[in-house]
C-alpha cells in the first residue's frame, strides 16, 4: 500500500479534495474503522474531550483508500495550525519514511504576490520546525520536491494569483449552475450592509466575504 498525507486549512477543504480523490483518482471515502487500514491508527485520536474542551470535534482526519492507495487528509482548523498539525502527526509517526508524498494546501488571501508571499512564509516555518528528513521543500508553490517523500505545497486558487478555495468553487458554479450562481450572487449583492449585526459586517466586509457567502447559497 502506498500512503500519502495532506493538510489543508479547514472543513471546506476537506470536502473539496476529497471530492477530487473520489472523482478523478477513484478513491473510496472510509467511514468504517474496520475499512480502514492500519497504518493509520496511530493518528485516530483516543481521548475524548480533545484538549480538554468539550466543544471542540475530534480531529480525525477524512482517509480515502483504493487497492493501491491510503490517503490522510487531515483539516489544521485554520492556516495558524498548519505546522502544528503537521509536526503531532510526526510524533505519533515515522511519516517521513512510510509515506510516498506529503502536502499542504492552503489559501494565498489577497494582495500583492500574495501565492508567492504565503507559499515563502510557510515554507519557513516549515524548515524551521520540521525534522531534518522533511526541512527540504521545493521553491515554488505547486512544485514537487521527490524524494522520500515526495512534498510539496499548494496555493489556491492557482499557485499564482490572489484568492481562495472560494474563488475555485465560484468558478465551477458558473460552470455547473449558471443561474443558481447568478441568482445567489445577486441576492449577495443587493444585501444592504446596514441590517447586519456587527460581526456579520466584519465578515462581508473581508476582501473574501462576498465570495465566501456566494457558494453557501449555491453549491
Amino acid at each position: 500500500m502506498n500512503y500519502g498525507y495532506l493538510v489543508v486549512e479547514g472543513p471546506h477543504d476537506i470536502e473539496f479534495v476529497g471530492c477530487l480523490l473520489k472523482k478523478v483518482h477513484k478513491l473510496k471515502r472510509i467511514v468504517k474503522n474496520d475499512e480502514l487500514d492500519s497504518y493509520w491508527n496511530l493518528i485516530i485520536p483516543k481521548t475524548f474531550p480533545p484538549d480538554g474542551d468539550l466543544r471542540k470535534r475530534m480531529p480525525v482526519p477524512a482517509f480515502f483508500q483504493n487497492d493501491n492507495f491510503s490517503i490522510a487528509l487531515h483539516s489544521a482548523i485554520g492556516d495558524s495550525r498548519i505546522i502544528r498539525t503537521l509536526t503531532v502527526t510526526l510524533s505519533k509517526t515515522d511519516l517521513a519514511e512510510d509515506v510516498v508524498g506529503i502536502g499542504i494546501i492552503i489559501d494565498a488571501d489577497y494582495g500583492e504576490a500574495v501565492a508567492k508571499k504565503r507559499f515563502d512564509s510557510l515554507k519557513k516555518e516549515l524548515e524551521k520546525n520540521l525534522a531534518e528528513a522533511l526541512v527540504e521543500w521545493p521553491g515554488n508553490p505547486g512544485e514537487i520536491l521527490t524524494g522520500k517523500p515526495n512534498r510539496g505545497i499548494f496555493v489556491f486558487p492557482d499557485n499564482m494569483n490572489e484568492g481562495t478555495l472560494e474563488t475555485v468553487l465560484l468558478k465551477c458554479a458558473k460552470n455547473i449552475y449558471p443561474r443558481l450562481c447568478e441568482t445567489a450572487e445577486t441576492f449577495i449583492n443587493d444585501v444592504d450592509i446596514n441590517d447586519l449585526t456587527s460581526k456579520d459586517k466584519q465578515d462581508i466586509k473581508k476582501p473574501s466575504g462576498k465570495n465566501k457567502a456566494v457558494p453557501e447559497g449555491t453549491l
